[in-house]
């Protein structure tokens, strides 16, 4: 389940699955872009962070 939640500052934060981030190698700091698809959104990830 994604979570979306609201900071203090306004700004909106979501949350994805520890298990999906992990399968796709994502970290903290991780970009990643919304598209419009006819069934709603689609991920794609923008830049990975290495550690």
């Amino acid at each position: 389940m994604v979570k979306v939640q609201k900071l203090p500052s306004g700004q909106l934060v979501i949350t994805i699955p520890k298990i999906l981030a992990e399968y796709e190698g994502l970290k903290k700091g991780a970009e990643i872009e919304f598209k419009k698809h006819k069934e709603g959104f689609l991920l794609e990830v923008k830049k990975k962070v290495s550690k």
